[in-house]
């Protein structure tokens, strides 16, 4: 058996390497195909992976409330007509009470990077003649840093974050012309108005954030908006982004009354987009693969003709067909391996000299389990597009060659 492949090895080595022009030129084809689907990969799993760390990653991946619909209590009855009492879409939110068990089991889940308890209410700030809304949002600031990453995002004041500092939006600060260290005066609905002092500016890079953040420590602004021990939300960050919204609908049906968003749901057309770009290249990625298939059978197809003579000798002196179908399967390994080698490696130097050339704010990625994708289904591929020859050569009769020379 062992002399058996070592035949079939060095026979087809003889034929690949008796029109070297034409080998060259295969494996150059296959090359080109697999740079290109490298390329691909790499670019769009580059962008989706940038998009995705723009969009979320300076943002809660999941955020659990108890928030519930108004309509119960929207219509009433009067005089035997029904009237409308206020907006059956509004939602309100209640405070959270046992928010610390809730943590507590969401802290223990292995998928999940942050927990982060949130006290947030509406407000106004006022220096001078000028008054501008805000948002409160109170919350640990130290581990609020690993969501938000607000310590390297200080454009004024100290990046040390302490407890009860209070941190402001970069927009919001340069509406005001207020800066580190200045007072502010900050007025909430039902309380009088007290004089905070900014202690840092922060850009997180969403003008939404920046124009209407006011930030504080979580127990300070409980206090001020008069939640006691009580707060509003949870956020979470979890370790596969990608699986935020699977594990949202989990936790949903583990906590019954509580509304559970993941970061999908409320970016349902961003989520659209990245799927369109993953099914256009799936797509491109086929067509070049159909072609390198048909590249790999036609050569060896007309490979099995030119050495129909040869194979008709070797037949004839008693080579089995099953052999000889062998020698074209392991030319198409051979060339399949060269190939893929070769255009893993052009694939590269494309995607390196794409960043270059492009001078854009993003990478590009290749997964490892993207690349082993490639590479198997290139080199199985190219083996498989021998069989077309393989078969071919199974009809050659022997007698006939020799005979008609």
């Amino acid at each position: 058996m062992k002399s058996s492949l070592r035949f079939e090895f060095s026979l087809a080595r003889r034929f690949l390497e008796e029109n070297r022009s034409q080998t060259l030129l295969i494996i150059l084809g296959i090359a080109i195909g697999v740079a290109v689907m490298v390329f691909l990969s790499a670019l769009i799993d580059g962008l989706q992976a940038n998009l995705i760390d723009k969009t979320v990653g300076r943002s809660p991946h999941i955020v659990i409330s108890n928030d519930e619909n108004a309509a119960a209590g929207a219509v009433k009855s009067k005089d035997g007509d029904r009237v409308l009492l206020l907006d059956a879409t509004r939602k309100t939110m209640r405070p959270i009470v046992e928010w610390r068990n809730i943590t507590n089991d969401l802290a223990a889940d292995r998928r999940i990077k942050t927990v982060l308890p949130v006290v947030e209410g509406s407000g106004l700030i006022e220096r001078g003649q000028v008054s501008r809304a805000i948002l409160l949002k109170g919350f640990d600031l130290v581990k609020a840093d690993q969501i938000y990453d607000i310590s390297d995002s200080f454009v004024d004041g100290s990046p040390n974050i302490r407890d009860g500092a209070v941190l402001i939006g970069k927009d919001l600060a340069a509406d005001l012309g207020v800066g580190a260290g200045e007072p502010i005066k900050l007025a909430l609905s039902g309380r009088d108005s007290l004089t905070v002092v900014v202690d840092g500016v922060f850009d997180l890079g969403i003008s939404s954030v920046n124009q209407r953040w006011l930030v504080m420590d979580q127990r300070r602004a409980a206090a001020l908006l008069g939640l006691g021990d009580r707060i509003n939300t949870i956020e979470m960050q979890v370790y596969d982004v990608l699986s935020a919204d699977a594990l949202a609908r989990e936790w949903a049906l583990r906590l019954p009354g509580y509304e559970v968003v993941s970061w999908q749901e409320s970016n349902a057309s961003l989520l659209a987009g990245l799927r369109s770009q993953s099914s256009s290249s799936y797509t491109i990625q086929f067509f070049v693969m159909m072609a390198v298939i048909l590249g790999v059978a036609s050569v060896l197809a007309i490979s099995a003709v030119q050495k129909s003579k040869q194979i008709g000798i070797l037949k004839a002196m008693g080579i089995r067909t099953a052999s000889v179908s062998r020698v074209f399967m392991i030319q198409g390994l051979a060339l399949g391996m060269g190939g893929t080698a070769g255009g893993l490696g052009l694939g590269l130097l494309m995607s390196k000299a794409f960043i270059v050339l492009a001078q854009q704010d993003y990478s590009l990625l290749l997964r490892p389990f993207t690349a082993a994708v490639i590479i198997s289904a290139t080199v199985l591929s190219a083996t498989l597009a021998a069989y077309l020859p393989a078969r071919q050569v199974s009809k050659i009769d022997p007698i006939e060659v020799i005979r008609n020379n």
